[in-house]
Order: C-alpha cells, then sequence, then structure tokens
C-alpha cells in the first residue's frame, strides 16, 4: 500500500471527528454524547473503580457496557489533557483502523481495495451514530467492523500469526460494544460460509475462540454473572419503546438515506452486470433495513424472538456501514483502471452530500446550565444528592461541571435500582407524590419539579430549584412484605419475609402468608411487634377469620374513625369485593363484620385492615385511609454522626433508642461487605427502593461498608494475555518491515 493512500485514510478520519476535537470545552454534544463522555470524565478522574457514587444511588462501572471505547479515550485523554479530545481522537483511530482493514481483507479476496475504505469511512449511518445519536461506544464499534470480518477471514490461514491477529481483532470489536456482534456475526457467517465448513477452519475457530475468551473475559464473565441485576429493555415488551426505536419508511425518503441506497443499487446492478454482484450482499442489505422497520414491518412479531428482542430494530442498519462498501468493492473490481476510477470518484461526490449533513455544528453548554452546575458546586457537603427532573444526557454530566453526585445517569442498564427508580419519575411525570422515594433516595435538591417537603430556593435561567432536609441513612418504620403496592409513605418493602427482622417494629403483611411465614410472624408479634394484616382473600390467621364479602359503604359504622370520609367501595361503576373479619375487636363495623379489627398477641398487637385496604387507597387516593394506615406506624428517631463517602464505601455511626432498621441510600449489590460494630452482617434489599437496608441493635453502632468485586481480578489475567498476544503478533510481523503493513 502506498504511503499517500495510508495518509489520504488518517486525513479523512481526522477531519470528519475533527470538530469534536476543535469543541469548546463544555461542549454542547447532541444525544448522549455528553453521557459517554462523563464515564470517560470518571475514569480519566479516578481510575477505573468497580462502584462509583456520581450517577444514580450509585452503581458498578462498566459493568454492562464494554469498556474499550472508554478506556481507549481515557488514555488519550490523559495525553492531551482533556476527555473530549481523547473521545474524538477514539473515534479517528477506530475509523483509521476499521478503513484499513477493510482495504486489506478487500485486498485478500481481490476485490478492487481503495475506493471502498473511503466510501466506508464517508457513509453517513456511522457518522449519525457518533453525532446524532450520540453512543460513542456504538460508533466505535461501527467503525472497527472490518476488523471483525478481517478476523473470520483470517481463519482459513494456515501461519499461527494471522490467528493471533483474527483473536485480536475480533476481540476488540467484542470489547467495543455488544449490540453489533449478532449482526455482524450473521455478515460473516453468510460472506464465508464455504470456507468456514472447512475442517482446518473448524479446528483455527476453536484455537481463536479459546484466545478470544481469555482476551474479553474480563468483562464478559462478570457481565453474564451478574446479569440479573442489568435491566435490558425487550423490545416486544414495550409498545412506545419499540416504536420509538423502529425506523419509520418516511426516513428512508430523507437524503441521507435515500441517496446511499440508490447508489448503493446502482452499483449493485453494475456488479451483476459484470458477473460480481453477490446476492447474498444485497439479501443482506434488504434484511438489515427490513429488520430496522420494527414496528412499522407487516411481522413485528419478529421482536419477540429471544435475540432478536434485545437488539433495538434501527439498529440492524449497522451492518450497511460496510455492507455498502463491499458492494461498491464488487461493482469496480470489474471495471478498467480509469473507469473504475472514475466510477469511484462519482460514489464518493454523491456520498458527500449526506455526509456533510450528518456532522452537525458544536456549540457550549447553555449559560444557566453551567450557572446551575456552579450554584451546586458552592452547597457544602457531599452527602447528597440532585436530580433534574429531565432524564436528557446533558444532566447526566452535570457532576463532572459540579463535582457533586446526581440521581440523573446514562444509561439506565448500569443502574442496580433502574425497575424501582422508574416508579419516581412515573409519580413526578403525573404529578403524584414523589417524596417519599426523593428522600430515600438523598436528594436534597430537586430541579423543575415540586413535591411535598420541598421549598424553592433558587431559580437560574429556566431552572427552580428546591430544597429539603434529607438523610443519606433513615431508620424504616415499616416493612411491607407480600403484594406491593406503592403508597405516598416512607417504608420498605420485600416479597418474602427477610430472615433477620429484628429492629423492624411495624410489619405490613400484603396478602395471605403461608404456615412458614405464619409461624415467623406469630414469634415477631409475641415480642411486642405490629403486625398489619391486608389479606386479598378468605383466610384464618391467629384465630382472625377473613371472609370475602361486598363491601357496602353505607353500612360502615365506628367509634374511633370518620367513616363519612372513607371513599366510595366501589370499582367504576360495579360492586367492591374484599375480606371482612370475625373474632377480632372491630374498630370499624360492617354490619355484623369487622372492616378493621386490632387483637393483642402475645406483647404484640395485631391489625386486620379488610376491603383490600391497601388497593382501595391506590385506587381511590383517599387521604383519609392513607393517614390511617400511616398512624400505625410510630416514627422512628436516629442519630447519625461521622458520615463519610467515597467511591465504593461508606461509614457512619449510629445511636439507636432500640435496636432498628435502616435504610443507606446506596443501591444493593450482592458484593457489598458491610460491617456492624467490626462483624460482618447480610443486609436485605428495599424491594420498593433498590436500596440497603441494615439491621442495628439498640445503642451505639459503628457501620461500614466496602465494595468488594470478586471478579475484578479477571481484568488482569486478560491484561497478561492482551500483552503476551499483542507482544507476539509485533514480533512476528515487525520482520517485514512495511509501511503498509502485513500483506494481508
Amino acid at each position: 500500500m502506498r504511503r499517500g493512500y495510508v495518509l489520504l485514510l488518517l486525513t479523512v478520519s481526522v477531519l470528519e471527528f475533527l470538530p469534536l476535537f476543535l469543541a469548546p470545552t463544555q461542549p454542547a454534544l447532541r444525544g448522549d454524547n455528553l453521557g459517554h463522555l462523563f464515564k470517560v470524565h470518571e475514569l480519566m478522574d479516578v481510575g477505573w473503580k468497580p462502584w462509583i457514587e456520581e450517577w444514580y444511588a450509585g452503581f458498578p462501572f462498566l459493568r454492562f457496557y464494554p469498556p474499550a471505547s472508554y478506556l481507549t479515550a481515557a488514555f488519550f485523554g490523559k495525553l492531551l489533557g482533556s476527555a473530549l479530545r481523547g473521545y474524538a481522537v477514539t473515534l479517528m483511530l477506530s475509523a483509521f483502523l476499521g478503513a484499513l482493514a477493510l482495504h486489506f481483507y478487500l485486498k485478500r479476496l481481490k476485490r478492487e481495495p481503495y475506493t471502498a475504505p473511503l466510501v466506508f469511512l464517508l457513509f453517513p449511518w456511522h457518522l449519525g451514530v457518533a453525532y446524532i445519536e450520540g453512543n460513542f461506544p456504538r460508533a466505535n464499534a461501527i467503525n472497527l467492523s472490518p476488523l471483525f470480518l478481517l478476523g473470520v477471514l483470517l481463519l482459513s490461514e494456515h501461519r499461527e500469526r494471522y490467528l493471533i491477529l483474527s483473536a485480536l481483532s475480533i476481540s476488540l470489536v467484542l470489547l467495543t460494544h455488544h449490540s453489533i456482534v449478532i449482526p455482524l456475526l450473521i455478515l460473516a457467517l453468510a460472506l464465508h460460509w464455504e470456507s468456514l465448513g472447512e475442517l482446518r477452519v473448524i479446528g483455527n475457530s476453536l484455537r481463536v475462540a479459546g484466545a478470544v475468551i481469555f482476551l474479553t473475559a474480563f468483562w464478559y464473565i462478570p457481565f453474564f454473572y451478574d446479569r440479573k441485576w442489568a435491566d435490558f429493555w425487550r423490545m416486544d415488551m414495550s409498545p412506545w419503546l419499540f416504536k420509538h426505536y423502529s425506523l419509520s419508511p418516511s426516513y428512508l425518503t430523507r437524503p441521507e438515506m435515500a441517496i446511499p441506497l440508490v447508489l448503493t443499487i446502482l452499483l449493485w446492478g453494475m456488479a451483476r452486470k459484470l458477473g460480481r454482484g453477490d446476492i447474498r450482499k444485497m439479501a443482506l442489505l434488504a434484511a438489515a433495513v427490513y429488520l430496522s422497520l420494527g414496528y412499522y414491518s407487516p411481522t413485528p412479531w419478529l421482536y419477540s424472538l429471544p435475540i432478536v428482542s434485545l437488539i433495538p430494530p434501527y439498529r440492524w442498519l449497522d451492518v450497511t456501514n460496510v455492507l455498502v462498501p463491499l458492494i461498491v468493492a464488487d461493482a469496480l473490481s470489474g471495471l478498467e483502471v480509469r473507469k473504475a476510477t472514475a466510477a469511484g470518484l462519482i460514489t464518493l461526490v454523491v456520498l458527500l452530500v449526506p455526509f456533510t449533513g450528518e456532522i452537525p455544528a458544536i456549540g457550549s453548554i447553555p449559560q444557566d446550565t453551567l450557572q446551575l452546575a456552579g450554584y451546586l458546586a458552592e452547597q457544602p457537603g457531599s452527602g447528597w444528592r440532585f436530580l433534574v427532573n429531565n432524564p436528557g444526557a446533558v444532566y447526566s454530566y452535570l457532576p463532572a461541571l459540579s463535582g457533586k453526585d446526581t440521581l440523573n445517569g446514562w444509561y439506565h442498564e448500569g443502574n442496580p435500582a433502574d425497575r424501582e427508580m422508574n416508579r419516581l419519575w412515573y409519580l413526578i411525570a403525573t404529578n403524584g407524590n414523589a417524596s417519599p422515594y426523593l428522600k430515600a433516595y438523598d436528594v436534597r435538591y430537586l430541579i423543575n419539579a415540586e413535591e411535598p417537603g420541598y421549598v424553592e430556593v433558587a431559580r437560574i435561567g429556566r431552572y427552580r430549584v428546591y430544597e429539603a432536609n434529607v438523610s443519606f441513612v433513615q431508620p424504616v418504620s415499616a416493612l411491607m412484605v407480600g403484594h406491593f403496592y406503592d403508597l405516598p409513605l416512607d417504608y420498605a418493602y420485600t416479597k418474602r419475609l427477610p430472615l433477620n427482622i429484628s429492629g423492624v417494629n411495624v410489619i405490613i403483611y400484603s396478602g395471605n402468608p403461608d404456615n412458614e411465614t405464619a409461624k415467623r410472624l406469630l414469634k415477631f408479634l409475641k415480642g411486642g411487634g405490629t403486625l398489619v394484616w391486608v389479606p386479598n382473600k378468605a383466610g384464618v390467621l391467629f384465630g382472625v377469620n377473613a371472609s370475602v364479602r361486598m363491601i357496602n359503604s353505607s353500612e360502615l359504622s365506628s367509634a374511633v374513625y370518620n367513616v363519612s370520609r372513607f371513599a366510595q367501595f366501589r370499582y367504576g361503576n360495579s360492586p367492591w369485593y374484599g375480606p371482612v373479619f370475625t373474632n377480632v375487636t372491630p374498630l370499624v363495623r360492617m354490619g355484623n363484620w369487622t372492616l378493621i379489627g386490632v387483637k393483642r398477641v402475645g406483647r404484640g398487637t395485631l391489625y386486620a385492615l379488610g376491603g383490600n385496604f391497601l388497593y382501595h387507597i391506590a385506587y381511590t387516593g383517599s387521604r383519609y385511609e392513607l393517614r390511617i394506615l400511616r398512624d400505625l406506624i410510630p416514627p422512628e428517631k436516629i442519630k447519625i454522626e461521622r458520615l463519610t463517602r467515597g467511591e465504593g464505601s461508606y461509614s457512619f455511626e449510629v445511636t439507636t433508642e432500640g435496636s432498628a432498621l435502616l435504610r443507606v441510600s446506596e443501591a444493593y449489590f450482592p458484593y457489598w461487605n458491610v460491617r456492624v460494630n467490626g462483624h460482618e452482617v447480610k443486609v436485605t434489599r428495599d424491594d420498593r427502593t433498590g436500596l440497603t437496608l441494615i439491621n442495628v441493635g439498640k445503642g451505639a453502632s459503628e457501620v461500614s461498608a466496602v465494595f468488594k468485586d470478586p471478579l475484578e481480578r479477571l481484568r488482569y489475567y486478560s491484561a497478561l494475555a492482551w500483552a503476551i498476544l499483542a507482544l507476539y503478533a509485533l514480533m512476528k510481523f515487525a520482520p517485514m518491515r512495511r509501511l503498509s503493513g502485513p500483506e494481508l
């Protein structure tokens, strides 16, 4: 390969991402870019810590997103003194390596190897991903996709150094982004099926696969091992997401899509006429476009299939960035040099129209957002979080600007409390009472949303800042067990009764407990606890009989409560059915039955709430019934001193009047090592908030916690494998001393 051509590929790779490199220090990037840029900033600031505090309620850093793009950007960011410049250089480098790999790939296949790599660089799809959507790791994976094809092609080699190169190439793509792996694998298998079936190639494939496992194990083993703690969206589970991530047919008529597609069809027709038009490539291109339609396709049921459901439909178009150049190479391969040059130049000129449209101008972050960051930075302490009522990626970058932690973050898959936090977002969006969640998550500053207990303290441009007194550690007065109901009260929730319920004073049991659970609840009552039983069907508990009856509001009477303030027991226009009781002291009667009753059991108190009481509160929004429930839960008091927090650690001293259950505003994950007074203890996950519950005894206690990832050491093993294989490859190819690299 001539030096000038290498320089040309490098120049185009640099120019297409130069706007990012030259962007302002605090850039107003589009899409998700600032969310990804924060990860680079975090790596440069504190390194690759297993757990960081800046987003959500803490999360395992880079656990569920391949790290290659971020690590590379952080490395160059350190060299260049800027996270953004490291970010831009990484995109430049991946584009250059991809174009170079495509050249070698085509040369080995004896196809025209010079125009197609330039088409690859000028194809607008990867630029749209990088600039418009702002998906940094995926843009790098698209850039590197020819490396994957080259790696598969090299499996037919008999020389060991090429197999090592194959393993390194495939591994690099696997560690850049995982969602492109399936489409690329399908593409590679379809293009090279004949050679891959040979016995020698099968043996080479097994050897390369073994090397790939060693090279990528440090990320993929923890990824699959802890998969249950991630929350990846399935396309078939949400109609809104399915439609949002599907490509509307109207989009195909836009210049950035229509021009490349029409050009590709013309070139494929030319190649077909010359006898070089591979029908498989056009079929694969058509399949990728079809699958991208998703919601708009005639076969939406396809996206409920196991693997397809995990890939957003529009991402099938990622392979077009390499498929189209391959079709171009086929078309130009059968032409004379002059005709091939002319056709290639026409192709490149035509592609420049959509290419330039995919590179937007980059300005600075709005001034009021910077002022908001400055305001937050000035606030004392660090044992609190803020939340901006907007899920935009720009707000996930605010911790880099303010030095404070946020409940905003990007992306949701890395948040161990994502499903629970969705309730918070829903309540804010529907004007519900989200304050129990906000205070549980230690949100001191709430921005652009009004909630009970939060007082406006500042107005900064378009931002309104509200403040409330919060604490990183809170006592939990009640534990709800069984069926979950989201009520505007502060309580923890577990589906099953935890093994350790010391410190719990009130248990709200929603449903009908089994025999084993009933025995443990009886022990809890005899020890002096308060049990609020809210059955949803007929049954017997500790001598209290529950039978399902139609609830008639006109029959309610009470010497304790004002039953006229109860919401009507109606389900729309239909009657309301629910349990009522006998053999219990009535607080609210319904004729000869008891709707709400009380009974002493040992030293404890059992309250029986009938009529599907919790659901009735949630369904009707009855504030009076909610107050009845709240009055059954006495407030807890604790004293917290010497609270300290770090990346993956926290400690505090607590003083309680009796044993207590504490909610720590740190997301639960199985690798937290928590000690109380020096002794390791088992903690419980609060399934209402996704946070951590810790039991402590009466008096003063010292609590300390450290996040210890037992899989972290895999990084060292994989790093050693990378060093050995990369050094081996360099030694084998170095004697060739060619600027153009190995003759692939």
